[in-house]
């Protein structure tokens, strides 16, 4: 099968000079001369690689391609040729997400290494995607992931210079499958260690939640744990024999997802039953591709450079098709679907299209917020707080400081929560 590569440049003597030379190596080339004409050949065409100039009608267009473009997909290769971009600027590709950065002013004596970092990239890319198919269709699995399947999530987890996108995605489908076990753990622990007062957990959560009676028993129940322990913790100053941090990032995050589920349900089930939700999803999708509208991508990408979600334009994409598949039996499979579906059904918004504008009037009926900011807030509160909870992000920071975050979060995200009637 040919390979199709994506030429960027607003330079018509290179882009034809790199159509020329990838001609000769059986590839078949299409070519774009800004991010925008680019961002609108990748939605028609989907091609397997993108080369990208650096400077082109700006001098950082080709990372801003590379930012949007990661938005869309995570894996697609991307390599990115500059003439004059520093070392730093490089560095910055290769964060956003560049497989490869090569110098321009010596491409024509070095195409071999042109030829070796698109074949390397798209190799590299089809095994990561594969990898990825594997783990969503774990997920669609929800609650019924048999242990063959938590085994190959661990294998995927464990194995050596893991991709960060894989190793996130299987970790939450890996800790969605077996919360259970965390949360037993804690409660165990519980009952033979009272080394904390829990007369004091239950003043000080009172404190915070006034009508915490409010919550649902089960809510409370995991909230209560997550306090007793974080308490125990953060007050050890000669550490714990066991951490404890990933079984209170679980309890602390199973709180909130209870409660607004709680919350929720009804709407969800209301949304997910009616025919107009599914119609609204294929306003929204291209039946071709099955990948995203390529107006409600820009729209999504423009939302994201305001609000900067812990979610990328292919995770929209995931839920939307689940929702397809699974219609009224679909369960949002943690706190970062629960934000989407907020995000894309839970408030009032205007989409312009080439068939004209689409309304779309919330359809989740999510009416307690004064505003589309406070919405938005909401369901960017929601998706930190699963974000913060993965061991993969921001390795750095210690794991007391990662829990510290996850309680602030997540006490947040309660008050947030305790508006929706």
């Amino acid at each position: 099968m040919t390979t199709k590569v994506l030429i960027v440049d607003d330079n018509e003597l290179y882009r034809k000079a790199f159509r020329r030379n990838l001609l000769l190596q059986n590839y078949d080339v299409v070519e774009a001369e800004n991010a925008e004409e680019a961002l609108r050949i990748y939605e028609e065409q989907s091609p397997d690689t993108i080369v990208t100039d650096l400077s082109m009608r700006t001098p950082t267009e080709g990372l801003d391609l590379i930012r949007s473009i990661r938005q869309i997909d995570p894996l697609v290769p991307l390599v990115m040729i500059s003439a004059v971009g520093t070392f730093e600027e490089g560095s910055i590709a290769k964060e956003l997400g560049a497989d490869r950065v090569l110098t321009k002013q010596k491409i024509e004596d070095h195409l071999d290494d042109l030829y070796k970092a698109i074949e390397t990239s798209r190799s590299n890319s089809q095994r990561l995607k594969a990898l990825r198919s594997e783990v969503e269709k774990i997920a669609g699995e929800g609650e019924e992931v048999s242990s063959k399947s938590i085994t190959r999530l661990r294998e995927i987890i464990s194995a050596p210079n893991q991709h960060p996108l894989i190793l996130a995605e299987a970790y939450d489908t890996l800790s969605n499958a077996t919360v259970g076990e965390a949360l037993g753990k804690l409660e165990a622990e519980l009952g033979r260690t009272p080394t904390v007062n829990m007369d004091k957990v239950e003043k000080d959560l009172r404190a915070i939640f006034p009508d915490i009676e409010k919550f649902a028993p089960e809510t409370r129940k995991e909230l209560r744990t997550a306090e007793y322990f974080y308490q125990r913790q953060g007050g050890d100053a000669n550490g714990q024999q066991e951490d404890f941090s990933r079984s209170i990032g679980f309890s602390y995050c199973f709180a909130v997802e209870n409660e607004a589920k709680a919350r929720l349900r009804k709407r969800l089930h209301k949304f997910l039953s009616d025919s107009i939700s599914l119609k609204i999803i294929r306003n929204f999708t291209d039946p071709r591709t099955r990948q995203l509208d390529l107006f409600y991508h820009q729209y999504l990408l423009r939302l994201q450079q305001n609000y900067h979600f812990e979610f990328t334009v292919d995770n929209v994409r995931q839920v939307f098709q689940r929702i397809e598949e699974h219609e009224s039996r679909y369960k949002p499979d943690g706190l970062k679907a629960l934000g989407i579906m907020i995000v894309c059904f839970g408030r009032e918004y205007t989409l312009k299209t080439i068939k004209g504008n689409i309304k779309v009037e919330n359809p989740l009926g999510v009416k307690s917020f004064s505003s589309d900011e406070e919405t938005l807030r909401f369901a960017h509160l929601l998706v930190s707080l699963q974000h913060y909870r993965n061991p993969y992000i921001h390795p750095e920071i210690s794991e007391m400081e990662k829990i510290s975050k996850i309680r602030e979060t997540a006490l947040e995200c309660l008050r947030q929560i305790s508006r929706i009637a």
